[in-house]
């Protein structure tokens, strides 16, 4: 059975779906953590292969690589971190329009 549009009253409609996808935890957000940040640990690096008279590029780009490892390594944890919850909508053939099968018909 197919609602009525509540744009032109037309029954020509069709039910469709679409995933759509949310977190599971969104306070658990890993990619927040500034003192993991590929700027943070070359500074980090700077400052160790000065204490240990090595040059500072040589520090600089170890932080960089490390932070920019930990930045993949969280991101692929927060996409896997999402669960598809699939939201159900119609849409109308004659006025290409779409909508919530919650909207209530309405006489205007």
């Amino acid at each position: 059975m197919s609602l009525s549009c509540p744009y032109c009253q037309s029954r020509d409609t069709v039910l469709l779906q679409s995933p759509h996808y949310f977190p599971i935890n969104p306070s658990s957000n890993t990619n927040s953590n500034p003192a993991m940040s590929p700027m943070a640990l070359a500074a980090l690096g700077v400052s160790i292969s000065k204490s240990l008279n090595l040059p500072p590029i040589a520090g600089a780009l170890v932080g960089v690589l490390i932070g920019g490892v930990w930045m993949l390594m969280t991101e692929d944890d927060a996409q896997r971190s999402t669960s598809p919850i699939s939201i159900q909508h119609y849409y109308c053939n004659d006025c290409d329009r779409d909508f919530s099968p919650n909207i209530r018909n309405s006489s205007f």
